[in-house]
């Protein structure tokens, strides 16, 4: 998972839970078996590329680089991400 979104989960969670729940997430991260990386330079360019070729928010745009790195799935419910090609979704709560 992309470090980017990490914080993007954290925020979300505090402006839409509680800070406690937000504390508990950013505990599981690092007891969960995932890997946060930190972009490189080359993932920044790739996810700007993404963001200027989609109408995907800049955050969206890493997890969609990150994915396509690894040639793995994007785990979302963001309709978002219906948009960019080449790219595997694995929905939670697919959309219709």
């Amino acid at each position: 998972m992309s470090a980017i979104n990490v914080g993007e989960v954290y925020y979300f969670v505090r402006k839409r839970r509680s800070e406690a729940v937000a504390e508990k997430w950013r505990h599981l991260c690092t007891v969960l078996p995932m890997t946060i990386e930190v972009p490189t330079h080359d993932e920044i360019w790739q996810a700007a590329l993404l963001k200027g070729c989609y109408a995907i928010s800049y955050a969206d745009a890493f997890a969609a680089a990150l994915a396509r790195k690894y040639d793995c799935p994007v785990i979302t419910g963001d309709t978002e991400f219906r948009s960019v090609a080449k790219l595997e979704i694995d929905w939670i709560d697919r959309p219709a």
